[in-house]
């Protein structure tokens, strides 16, 4: 009888929960993102992003070695939508400028124009949070830029070999040793020119970085301060695009 009973009380007990609503639906499936590929204009420039863009960095040369640089990120909801998340005019270029990007030569001093990937950071700080994957600097690492190297254009450690490590930066295939840059390379995020996913060829220049501000013009690389630099290593992903114009 009182097993009967408690089965009539279990019975009850969920009819009601199921009349309450308190039993546990099927969940909706999650909705498709509505970003495609598009064509877009941001702060006067126009870029093309690709359809899982999530950030868009655009670097506008205004005087030989300054640039104004803005940075985006995607707004969720919309097909190609940007919001504005900084914006300065403080942000540093190569000491001899600009260059077409297609024509640029190792050891210019120059900041290739163009539109590219970004798919990695490094930095002698500890990592910060970021959806890239993010290399903290150890003694012995270096930025190969031995043009005769089959790691040109590459992160490595001297470890490691297979780059002329020996060779002083002065020289056309001499490298760049890492920790000799503590404040710049803090942080720094990784733009793909003359490497993948694009064509690599000799010569043409490496170790192009969004780094944080030194002291003046940078060789080559977009210097911004260290809050900028954490802002955007925090939010961009692998592929993310970086359009570079004069």
């Amino acid at each position: 009888m009182r097993t009967r009973r408690t089965a009539l009380t279990l019975a009850a007990t969920v009819s009601l929960a199921t009349l309450a609503g308190l039993t546990t639906a099927p969940q909706p499936a999650a909705a498709a993102s509505p970003w495609v590929a598009c064509t877009t204009v941001l702060d006067g420039v126009t870029t093309r992003v690709s359809a899982t863009q999530h950030t868009a960095t655009i670097v506008n040369q205004s005087a030989t070695s300054w640039a104004t640089v803005s940075f985006f990120t995607r707004q969720v909801t919309q097909a190609c939508g940007f919001t504005r998340v900084f914006v300065t005019t403080t942000a540093r270029l190569g000491y001899n400028g600009t260059t077409d990007g297609a024509t640029r030569k190792q050891g210019s001093g120059t900041t290739p124009l163009g539109t590219y990937t970004m798919s990695q950071s490094f930095g002698l700080a500890a990592p910060p949070g970021t959806f890239l994957p993010y290399r903290q600097v150890r003694t012995g690492d270096y930025w190969v830029e031995d043009n005769d190297s089959a790691y040109y254009n590459s992160y490595r450690a001297k470890s490691l070999g297979g780059f002329r490590w020996w060779l002083p930066l002065s020289d056309p295939n001499g490298s760049e040793y890492l920790p000799n840059y503590p404040g710049q390379y803090e942080y720094a995020i990784v733009v793909n020119f003359n490497r993948t996913p694009d064509v690599r060829i000799p010569y043409r220049g490496a170790g192009i970085f969004v780094h944080v501000l030194g002291s003046g013009a940078t060789a080559g690389c977009i210097g911004v301060t260290k809050g900028q630099v954490l802002t955007m290593i925090r939010a961009i992903h692998q592929g993310d695009r970086i359009t570079i114009v004069s």
